[in-house]
Formats: structure tokens, C-alpha cells, sequence
């Protein structure tokens, strides 16, 4: 724990004697300290203003000096119910000379605000030690998020997906749970940059990341593997024959989309091609199910433009991808 906390703890018990409240703040504190996401440390912080004190609405703000900027981190509550100020008690920590996190607790009446201001001591003390703690999270979290994300298009890269498929894989197992892949490939993506320039090239594939993410469900996950080749993990779909119906909505939304190419609004229209594989028995790795997916989406592009191929272990038109 950082010293400047623990000097303040320290004094701020000597002032009190001790007083037996501190301890089940630190409790919750170090109860606190076990989560590694600042939504949650949010909820488990409403939570518990609710549980002690019977106050049901819980405001975050975080204010940058330098920017004048105002965010709200964290709200329960629709906005009409933080507008009156008089029943509102707020406790302010500064994180350095640019962040302030602020918490405002809104009271049911003036009866309450009183209670509330009683524990003033206490709460200072406690909101004092989370203020530090949902930072390092957040930084922890920003962290995590660059390093598993992909800089150009912002959806997850392969160093997440190998890291995710080895938890879901096994998980998927046990519970007998469908997971479909659809490898995705611009088609003659090479000609764009040939034709124009890379950052051309950069347009399109963010275009494609953002249509990816939109036709499919909050709990599939986009990656970009390499270059223009996208990888969709279709977790719990209730028949595999979903998943041919998902990729040729993919395919449809691409193909109607328009990427500006010139100030003069010239625009330019790509297509894609999707390989569509399974988890099965035979399917252990995530070694297997790219290499299964990269099969797939060969054939599709063998095809032509704008095709579906479907994966089967004793069906493969072409193994030789090189």
C-alpha cells in the first residue's frame, strides 16, 4: 500500500481512538482490492453505500484541470435525481495537480445528509484509499487493452484470441457448447494498396472491423489476425447452421458499404470471402481451428469473389496453402 495512504490511515485512527467503524471500512477495502475491473469496483461501491447507509445513488466524476473536461465514470441513477445539490454529499480526491475524482452520494432528505456528514471522517478515510486504487485498475486496464488490441481497427488481435480459445475451448467441452469460426478475407485486397496506397488500404479495413462488429452479438468476438484476414468466434450459436447464415449477412453488409477514396467523392466497393469451421472432437487447439478456418477461406476465395466455404475434416479440395 502506497505510504502517503498509510500515513493517512495511521493519523486519521489516532484522531478517532480507534474507532471499531474503520475496520469494517478497511474490510470492504481490502474486498475491493480483489477486483481487476473499475466497473466492478463501481458496483461493489454502490453496493455498499446502500448496504451502510441506504443510499441508493452513486455519482463518479472524474475532472482534468488541464482539459476542463468533466467525465462521468460511473452513474446508477437517471440524471433528474442528481440535481438537487442541497441533499447531495460530495468527497473529492486529488489524484495530482491535473485529476480530481469526486463522489457524490445523493440523501433521501436533510435527516439523512446529517448522518451522513457525521461519518465524514470515516468516508474521507475510505474514499481516500479507492481513489488511488481505481486508478492503478484503470491503468492496468489500459494496458491490457493495448496490448490485446489491434492499433489500426481497435477489435481484439491474435495474441487475445490464442489467450481467450485457450480458456473457452475447454470450457466449451465440458458444457457441450456450439463455437462456429468464420475466417474472413478481403478479396484482392493486394490491388487496393497497388491501386492506391496504404492508407487506403487502412480505410477499408477499418471499415470492414466496424461492419464485422455490428452484425454480430456482444458475446462473438472480432480479431484481426493478420493483414486483411478477420477472425469471428461465434460463442453458444444454437446450430452450426447459424453460422453460414451470419456469414453471408457479413458478406452482404461489406458489399453494400462505400469507402471514399478522393476529396472529389470518388468511392471505392470490396467484397469478402468467409471459411466457416466448428469446434468438434477433432478440434483441441487453436493451432486446429485456424488452421481449419485458413483451409476454409482458401477454398471460398478459390471460388471467387463473395463465397462461403464450410470446413469438413474429410473433405478438403486443397491442404497446400502455400
Amino acid at each position: 500500500m502506497n505510504n502517503l495512504i498509510v500515513n493517512g490511515i495511521k493519523k486519521f485512527l489516532e484522531v478517532n481512538s480507534f474507532n471499531n467503524d474503520i475496520y469494517d471500512y478497511l474490510k470492504f477495502y481490502d474486498e475491493l482490492r480483489e477486483l481487476k475491473e473499475v466497473k466492478l469496483i463501481y458496483e461493489e461501491l454502490q453496493k455498499w453505500v446502500e448496504k451502510t447507509f441506504n443510499i441508493k445513488s452513486l455519482k463518479v466524476t472524474i475532472y482534468s484541470e488541464s482539459e476542463h473536461v468533466k467525465e462521468i465514470a460511473f452513474q446508477n441513477s437517471p440524471d433528474a435525481v442528481y440535481e438537487n445539490t442541497s441533499l447531495i454529499k460530495q468527497y473529492k480526491v486529488s489524484m495530482n495537480s491535473n485529476l480530481t475524482i469526486t463522489f457524490s452520494l445523493v440523501c433521501a432528505d436533510k435527516k439523512q445528509l446529517e448522518e451522513l456528514s457525521n461519518k465524514d471522517g470515516l468516508l474521507n478515510t475510505l474514499f481516500y484509499m479507492v481513489a488511488p486504487f481505481i486508478s492503478s485498475v484503470s491503468y492496468q486496464e489500459l494496458v491490457k487493452e493495448l496490448t490485446f488490441k489491434d492499433s489500426l481497427t481497435s477489435v481484439y488481435n491474435r495474441k487475445f484470441l490464442v489467450e481467450h480459445l485457450n480458456k473457452l475451448l475447454p470450457l466449451a467441452k465440458r458444457e457441450n457448447k456450439n463455437i462456429s469460426f468464420l475466417m474472413v478475407g478481403i478479396d484482392h485486397f493486394k490491388a487496393v494498396i497497388d491501386e492506391f496506397d496504404y492508407d487506403i488500404g487502412d480505410k477499408v479495413l477499418i471499415n470492414l472491423a466496424e461492419i464485422l462488429q455490428k452484425n454480430v452479438r456482444e458475446s462473438d468476438l472480432v480479431v484481426r489476425l493478420d493483414s486483411d484476414e478477420f477472425l469471428i468466434a461465434l460463442v453458444g450459436i444454437t446450430k452450426k447452421e447459424d453460422a453460414m447464415f451470419v456469414a453471408q449477412k457479413l458478406i452482404d453488409a461489406f458489399a453494400a458499404c462505400e469507402v471514399q477514396v478522393s476529396q472529389e467523392g470518388h468511392v471505392l466497393k470490396k467484397t469478402i470471402c468467409v471459411g466457416v469451421t466448428h469446434r468438434d472432437e477433432e478440434t483441441k487447439t487453436v493451432d486446429d481451428i485456424l488452421r481449419n478456418a485458413d483451409i476454409s477461406l482458401y477454398e471460398a476465395r478459390n471460388l471467387g469473389r463473395s463465397k462461403i466455404k464450410e470446413f469438413f475434416p474429410n473433405k478438403v479440395d486443397c491442404v497446400d496453402l502455400f
